[in-house]
Parts: C-alpha cells; structure tokens; sequence
C-alpha cells in the first residue's frame, strides 16, 4: 500500500471531486488519480471512464501497462486497447487473451475493432467470428453483425442470417427461419429471436411453447442475461394464464445456459438475478400448482446455491426444506433447515431455527476493535472520510462510508471499518459493514452490525421496533433523504409528519424530521404503534403498511386473503406481496426484531421460544 499522508487528503479530495464531475479529463489524469487513491467512492466508473478516454495515439505505455497490471480492464473497449498496447511490447500471450475476450465481447467502436482486427487477425479463428458476431445480434448491433457474416462457419452462418433477419424484421424472416429451423432447435439465439418474433406478431401461444418443449442447448448463449430475461418474460405470463405446466417447463430448464465447469454464483448480478427468478418461479410452481414437490426441492435449492446474499440463500434452502418436508423426505429437509439456520440473524434463517427446535439467536462477544488514528499508514479512503465532512458535507461522507463497507474483504478490513464508525458516530457504517462481511462470510461481527440509539423515555416500550425499522429504513444515517422525499432515521414522508405531529401535539418541523432524532423517533414509534392497533397487533401488516400504507395492505388483504383469519398462511401471504421493496422490508425489519430482542435481552418485545414464529402471528414454525 502507497504511504499518503493525512496532508494530501484535501487536495486530493478535490481533485476527486473535479474527476467526477466531467468524464472530460484524460486518461493520465484518471490513471494518476486510480493508482494513487485506491478504493474510493466510484471508483468503477472513473476507470470505465479512464479505459474509453485512453488514446492510443498519444499515451504513456510504462503508465498504461501499470495502470491495467494494477486495475485490470473492465470494459470491452477497456480489454481492446490493453491488448493493442501488450501486442507492442513483448508479452504476446497476454495480449492475445485480452484481444480474444474483446473480440468476443460485442461491440467495439470502428477504428478500435479495425486495429484488433488488423494485429490480431491470425490470432482470431472462426470460433472467435461466431462469438462475436453471436454477441453482436444479442445486444442488437444487427449492422455490425451482418458486417462479420462472412467470417462466420458455414455452420452458423446461416443460423445467424436468419436471426438477423428476424431481429430487423426483414421480408425474408420467414422463410430464412424455415430454411434453418431443423438446424438451429438448439442454438439459444435463434430460439430466443424466434420466441420474441412469435410473441410481438401475436402467438405469444407458439412462443411459449417454443420455448417449453425445446431441447437442451447446444451451445452456451453469448449473452445469458439476455435469453434468461426471454425465458423469465414467457414463463410469467404463462403462469399468469394458469398455464402451469409450460411456465413450469420453461423456468426450469436454466442450467445449459451456464459454461461447462463455472457455477451461476460465479455469474455477474444480472444473470444471477434473473436465475433466481427463474428457479424460484418453477420452484413455487411445482410445490403449489403442480404437486411435485420433489421438483420443487431441487428449484429451491438452485436458487439457494445460486446467491451470494444470505437473504437470498436462506430463502432457497428454507423453502427446499419446506418442499421436502411436504414429499415427505424429512432427512433431506433437515438438511436443507441446518443450511439456512447457519445464518441466525435472516428471516428464513431464524424461521429455520425454529424448525429445527433451537433456540433463536444468541447475544455473542463482540470483538475488541482497533484504535483508528489519522496516520500516513492508514488506507487513504479512511482518511478521506474522517476529512470529508468537514468541507464535503454528511451526503460525500456518506459515500465514502459506503466504499470502505463495500471494500471491506478480509477480517481487518472489517475490525476497522466498525471502529471508524464509533469514532465517526456513524452506526450506518457498521450496519453496512455488517451486511457485506455476512456476504464475504464473517459471522464473528453480528453484534456490531446491529448498533443502538437513544430512545426518548416516552417510548422506550417500542425500543425493538424502532431500531428494527430504523436499521432497515435509514441503516441508522440520520440525516437520509429518500428519493421519494421520506427523511431522517425512521423515513418519514412530509405528509405523515405533519400529521402524525398534530395527532400527539407537537409543532410540526421539516428540519427536525433530519436534525432532531428524538422527534424524527417520536414521530416514526407513534406511527408503527397506531398502524399495529389498526391491523389488531399483527407485526407483518403493520410493518408493511409502514412502508407501503394502509391502503395498499388493505387492497393485498382482499386480493390474496387476510392471514389474521387463516385464509392463507402468513409467509405465503408477504411472498405474494407484489411490491418486492415492502416484502423485503417485512422480512428485514422482522429479523431485526428478532436480533434486537436477543441483544438487547432486557429491551425485548418478545421474549421466549420461537420469536419470529411470534411476530408472525403464530406460536410455532409449522
């Protein structure tokens, strides 16, 4: 690590003020920055930046080549030039994977594609050609495509005309889908323009069932997000006309679309994300419309295996549970229970506690944290957050906040990100740190992800709720402003405020709702507490219309039933809430609860065995 003293941090700040202020600087200028300041706020963009502001007419190659030894290229035009400039030098083994992976990366702009083209043309074979020109015709890039069609193998070059034709809506698409159709049943490109050009012409009936009865993929597709999200769209809207066993059919066959040897978990957040879905969409198929619940074990567990998120994995594997209890494989659906109850602070990991009849979380040790101190040891970005808010304000240090948490890969990093954070009075940055060393899987920092603030004396009987929403809300910034315009710790709208304000008899005030955390509290207790008298003391509806409002609570009541009556059971009821943010929210702000009421014994809401099961309305997980 570079030694930078606390004397340069200001200077340095406005400079990355400046940079990021204009995408108008030179790559030298953004390199000097990079390789200096590691790990500071948007620090991917401004090398995105940097890689398409490199002119390899007029460039240092000692600083280029140290530059993306240091910070590897990221962007496609990135990974070009980087080979163009290794290609000069002498480690050609280097520049042909870098010109190799560019190449096959889509879109490039045309003197860039004619100089890789030009020094590396012996280099790319014709599987190179059809990745590309595979890639091409994903992303839509039907001129540049059509440009590569005759370096193309005879095999797919008539496959890609074809889909060429169908994307551009050419006379001849018919009959060019015709000619290759027998050909190209396994090749996820034409399936997925052919599945798109059938839905938008009116046969979405035809595209479904494309798309169901296909076959397994021959090849993986250039673009996976892509035909995931082609797969994602068909199976819903034959779900949502009760076609259960085609939605079914289509959102289960994911897993040829994933490159030999690699695993989805592996995959970029897009594709992972829409795999998620997938799986989670057939699994909930199979277990409540198909009656195959051993089909569902395994879709639950895919989408279990398949996160990164413990709130996602825990999810999987507690509905894979679920699902084999119900095949009657108890064996199996312990094991599934033990995998998510290994993480004690999620919703689903408590709920499988519960299962497994343990008792709920425990208020463990907290390690002893470092002393932080302003010296020339210390990473930079730490620096710049203790100095930002003197002449940056909250929101820049907020940023920096963020970066340090989402930086943060190794035991130290932690330890010293939860000490800035005391040392700061920050708790937003021991909430995020928390949440990204549960992602990097430290388990040892619970305690500190989960920090307290003084309660007014007048509601000191809502202290569990109020940190619960406050951790999910503002993670504890007080002085957050949402998009939407909610405010202060517990996000509160203007509207509400104001009202909530004259009902208790207090003078309403803008500026409080972020300067005054006492009021803002005040404010945002005495709201959950009258939503939780208006749902008859059940948490889950009151916590959902805290964040979404009485009146969208009320309209899910009537479309999918009222959990208070057992007209469908509670956890079926916040899945099926259609605002994925409010059933989220539920879910976070629930395993709050449960995580303040066992480290803060005293404080407790709910005391006793399964407090989650008691939050939701029950007294036991069944």
């Amino acid at each position: 690590m570079m030694d930078i003293s606390e004397g340069n941090i200001p200077a340095a700040l406005n400079r990355w003020r400046e940079l990021n202020r204009s995408d108008n600087y030179s790559f030298n200028e953004y390199a000097t920055f990079l390789m200096t300041y590691e790990k500071w706020p948007n620090e991917s963009k401004m090398r995105s930046t940097a890689e398409q502001a490199l002119d390899l007419n007029n460039y240092s190659p000692s600083q280029a080549i140290a530059f993306f030894n240091k910070l590897p290229p990221q962007t496609n035009v990135g990974k070009a030039k980087y080979a163009i400039i290794l290609q000069s030098g002498t480690n050609n083994d280097a520049a042909i994977k870098y010109a190799k992976q560019a190449w096959r990366g889509g879109t490039l702009p045309d003197d860039i594609e004619a100089a890789l083209l030009g020094k590396f043309a012996s280099h790319l074979n014709e599987t190179d050609h059809d990745a590309r020109i595979d890639k091409l015709i994903w992303v839509g890039a039907t001129s540049a495509a059509t440009k590569m069609l005759p370096y193309a193998s005879a095999k797919n070059q008539p496959i890609f005309a074809a889909r060429i034709a169908i994307r551009t809506n050419s006379s001849d698409a018919s009959t060019r889908m015709e000619q290759v159709g027998a050909i190209a049943i396994t090749d996820a490109g034409y399936l997925g323009e052919r599945a798109r050009y059938l839905r938008n012409n009116g046969s979405g009936w035809a595209a479904r069932e494309l798309l169901a009865n296909r076959q397994t993929l021959s090849s993986t597709p250039a673009d996976i997000e892509n035909w995931y999200e082609i797969l994602l769209t068909l199976a819903r809207e034959a779900a949502n006309d009760g076609q259960y066993q085609t939605a079914y059919n289509i959102a289960s066959k994911v897993d040829d679309a994933i490159p030999m040897g690699e695993e989805v978990i592996n995959q970029s957040l897009g594709v992972r994300d829409d795999y998620t879905s997938l799986t989670w969409l057939a699994g909930t198929i199979a277990l409540e419309n198909l009656n195959r619940p051993a089909d569902a074990v395994k879709m639950f567990a895919n989408y279990g295996n398949a996160a990164k998120s413990p709130q996602t994995r825990t999810k999987g594997f507690y509905w894979a549970a679920k699902a084999a209890k119900t095949a009657g494989d108890n064996a199996t659906a312990n094991q599934f229970f033990e995998q998510a109850a290994a993480y004690h602070d999620q919703f689903y990991g408590q709920l499988s506690l519960e299962a497994l009849g343990r008792s709920g979380p425990k208020n463990g040790l907290t390690p002893a944290l470092p002393h932080l101190t302003q010296n020339e040891n210390s990473p930079s970005v730490y620096l710049a957050a203790q100095i930002s808010a003197r002449n940056g304000g909250w929101k820049e240090q907020t940023l920096f906040l963020r970066a340090i948490a989402n930086g943060a890969d190794n035991e130290q990093d932690f330890l010293d990100a939860f000490s800035l954070s005391k040392q700061l009075n920050r708790p937003d940055l021991a909430v995020m740190a928390g949440r990204n060393a549960r992602v990097e899987d430290f388990s040892n920092f619970i305690n500190l992800a989960f920090p307290t603030i003084s309660v007014p004396y007048e509601h000191q009987d809502n202290f569990t709720l109020i940190h619960a929403i406050t951790r999910q809300e503002s993670q504890f910034d007080r002085e957050a402003i949402s998009h939407a315009g909610a405010r202060g710790l517990m996000q509160l709208m203007p509207a509400t405020a104001r009202e909530t304000s004259g009902r208790i008899g207090l003078s309403y005030n803008l500026g409080g709702l972020t300067g005054d955390t006492h009021y803002n509290i005040q404010l945002g207790s005495t709201y959950i507490k009258s939503m939780l008298r208006y749902y008859g003391g059940s948490y889950p509806l009151a916590v959902a219309a805290y964040n979404a409002g009485p009146g969208n609570v009320n309209k899910w009541l009537r479309a999918n039933g009222d959990p208070r009556t057992g007209q469908i059971d509670i956890l079926t009821w916040i899945e099926r809430i259609p605002i994925y943010e409010t059933k989220n929210y539920v879910q976070r702000v629930l395993e709050n609860a449960v995580m303040y009421d066992a480290l803060n014994p005293d404080k407790a809401e709910i005391k006793g065995p399964n407090p989650l099961s008691r939050y939701l309305g029950k007294n036991t997980p069944r």
